[in-house]
């Protein structure tokens, strides 16, 4: 599209620079926003102005999924600019910095990480490296809360909202029917693989998402989509979709069976697991390498190839007969 323009922003983050894009038009639009810094927002104040405007022309702003680096900016932008902020219903309590649903979740995942065998010394990590991260991310409200199949106008255009949870639950991808344009957030990257995030069990339910298999699940719907370019969170933008998720889905299909190998043995918890699969787990590694062995589990379980139980206060997955 010639009224899309990619904006290159730099995270303090490990997965590198994430990308902001602007759609112009009567009423520019921004889609993320990068990480909370003074690097950040001169960036994007710079990116902004090669296509010939200000934040304070900004009437839209959409955010994909509640990760730092793409919602960061975000309070800043709006005090800026009044722009209106849209996201997924999922996000409206974590971008509003809601303390009782953060404190939900931060319970949620030390239970998680002692069931999955997470040394003491290894939590302590973790929990030093989401607290760094804080800074990055500033509460903002959500003037239009999403679901999946709203349509938005944006810089001009209009865009379907396509609900795309695995990477993060509130995650949505924007697609344009007339270009085939898709903008893909973290669900579809090029150079890298979408980590399933452990999250919680919404409101009222029981069980917890089952990230890797919605990320699956949402694959295929993306799948069956026509896209000439999906413009991703990070990195350059994808051409060949439908082969870039084929790869993706044999990549966790090894993953599964690799797991599954290392279970033949005997009984293992998540964290023992992901040590022998990851090197140097510490901190949000740590959590991250938990998360995706997870993800797997799940898959395996979902399967009826593993079974589980907890001894002394930690799960231990098992194969099954089948």
């Amino acid at each position: 599209m010639n009224d899309l323009y990619r904006i290159g922003i730099p995270t303090p983050f490990p997965v590198g620079p994430v990308n902001v894009y602007l759609l112009d038009g009567p009423a520019p639009a921004l889609v993320d926003t990068g990480p909370n810094t003074a690097e950040a927002m001169i960036a994007l104040r710079e990116g902004l102005a090669a296509c010939g405007h200000t934040l304070a022309d900004v009437c839209h702003l959409v955010i994909t999924h509640a990760h730092p680096d793409h919602f960061g900016l975000a309070a800043r932008i709006v005090e800026e600019s009044g722009a209106q902020v849209h996201s997924h219903r999922y996000n409206v309590e974590l971008l509003s910095g809601d303390k009782a649903e953060i404190g939900y979740w931060g319970s949620y995942y030390a239970q998680v990480l002692r069931q999955a065998g997470v040394p003491q010394s290894i939590l302590k990590t973790t929990w030093r490296d989401f607290g760094a991260a804080a800074p990055y991310s500033q509460p903002v409200g959500v003037d239009v809360a999403l679901d999946d199949g709203d349509v938005l106008t944006l810089g001009g255009n209009s865009w379907e909202v396509i609900h795309t949870p695995g990477h993060a639950r509130g995650h949505v991808c924007l697609y344009h029917r007339e270009s085939t344009d898709l903008l893909s957030g973290d669900h579809l990257l090029r150079d890298i693989s979408s980590n399933p995030i452990l999250e919680p069990p919404l409101p009222g339910e029981a069980q917890r998402p089952r990230s890797l298999v919605q990320y699956l699940r949402s694959l295929e719907q993306v799948a069956a989509l026509e896209v000439a370019a999906a413009w991703p969170g990070h990195g350059a933008p994808i051409t060949d979709h439908r082969a870039l998720i084929a790869r993706r889905v044999r990549l966790h299909r090894r993953r599964a069976d690799q797991i599954a190998a290392l279970l033949a043995g005997r009984p293992q918890a998540a964290y023992e697991i992901a040590t022998v699969l990851f090197s140097a787990l510490q901190g949000m590694q740590a959590f991250l390498a938990v998360s995706e062995v997870i993800g797997h589990l799940d898959i395996l379980e979902q399967e009826g190839r593993v079974a589980f139980g907890l001894m002394d206060g930690i799960r231990f997955y098992t194969l099954t007969d089948e």
